[in-house]
């Protein structure tokens, strides 16, 4: 039986698939008062993990959120008021809020390495943005007995999880990759990856099953 094996810093409870994390999230500090903004906008659950991280508390602030796992993040963070994107990929996500956020002070959360255009598009389009960098992703040592053999359906969640997933195990040609986005796919270009049409871990799962 082939095994199936989630490349993310999400983890799964689904018993069928094995969790594998090339990547580690490191949070940086930095001060702000949410109260200086009109809207907070966030791409990754992370944004969110690094106000905790730095101490700071929510606020009645209308939050833009990339995706459903996103806005679940938000809300549990204490956030009432969220927009929850129709488009998960973050150009796309960029060009749907543009409109929305004009003539608003915007705060926007990112990560140090952006695989996207997204603030580019905002800044572009004329919103008042904000950006601060507030977590980084680091390479997380594995040993080589944690390596996938041959045969196994890889799920890749974000660029850098190639990145740091060849970094550790290098790449077998039996292994057949499910690339969560468009974004991640084109990381993915020693293979022919199969790109999931949802950009949710879970619709990720169910479309590896398929090949088992």
């Amino acid at each position: 039986m082939r095994k199936i094996y989630l490349i993310s810093n999400t983890k799964t409870t689904n018993e069928s698939v094995i969790n594998l994390s090339v990547s580690k999230i490191e949070f940086l500090k930095f001060e702000l008062n949410l109260s200086d903004y009109d809207v907070l906008v966030a791409t990754s659950k992370n944004a969110f993990n690094a106000l905790k991280f730095n101490g700071i508390s929510p606020i009645n602030l209308p939050v833009f959120a990339i995706a459903n796992s996103c806005a679940s993040a938000a809300r549990e963070f204490g956030f009432s008021e969220i927009y929850t994107g129709k488009n998960a990929h973050g150009d796309d996500f960029a060009r749907e809020i543009l409109p929305l956020l004009k003539g608003k002070n915007v705060l926007y959360l990112k990560g140090k390495d952006s695989a996207s255009n997204f603030l580019e598009i905002l800044q572009n389009g004329g919103v008042n943005i904000k950006a601060i960098i507030a977590y980084q992703n680091a390479l997380n040592p594995c040993k080589m007995e944690l390596k996938p053999p041959k045969d196994s359906i890889l799920i890749f969640a974000s660029p850098l999880n190639v990145r740091n997933f060849l970094s550790n195990f290098g790449w077998d040609e039996s292994y057949q990759a499910i690339s969560i986005g468009k974004v991640t796919a084109k990381e993915l270009k020693f293979t022919e990856p199969i790109v999931s049409q949802s950009q949710d871990i879970n619709a990720c799962i169910a479309l590896a099953k398929t090949l088992l």
